[in-house]
């Protein structure tokens, strides 16, 4: 296999967690607890650097979890990544990675961040993440609109 015909025109530069905020009451996750997951992707932003465009892309991730005796955990955090478009990608290709490529690989540092921060405020479980279909959520978006 030649490498270069599998790579995407984009690179990650970066990534940081911008903003998080836990608010919980729960000692041991049980089985059976409610879960709830959301997120929100924000429009990135894009430059030109050179020959190549800058974009930066954030994205706001809600964790919550309910069980008996009113005990409820709640995460909140907002996780930014950089990404840099390669040689001979348009602007318009470009958006289109970041849209998918990028927000695919926010949701996989998120997923690995959220792992470990909720591993460490638990006494016992941690919270994964489900898998997210990019597709169904920009069309669900377009859909409300």
């Amino acid at each position: 296999m030649e490498y270069d015909l599998v790579t995407t025109g984009i690179k990650l530069v970066g990534t940081r967690i911008q903003n998080l905020a836990i608010s919980n009451n729960i000692v041991d996750i049980k089985n059976g607890s409610k879960r709830k997951f959301g997120l929100r992707i924000n429009e990135p932003s894009f430059e030109n650097v050179k020959s190549n465009i800058l974009s930066q892309m954030r994205i706001d991730f809600l964790v919550e979890l309910e069980q008996d005796n009113k005990e409820s955990f709640k995460m909140e955090i907002s996780i930014e990544g950089a990404f840099l478009s390669e040689e001979g990608v348009d602007q318009e290709e470009f958006k289109s990675l970041v849209a998918i490529n990028g927000a695919s690989a926010i949701i996989g540092i998120a997923r690995g961040n959220i792992e470990s921060i909720t591993s460490n405020v638990f006494n016992n479980g941690k919270i994964v993440i489900p898998f997210v279909n990019l597709i169904d959520y920009y069309k669900s978006l377009t859909e409300n609109n």
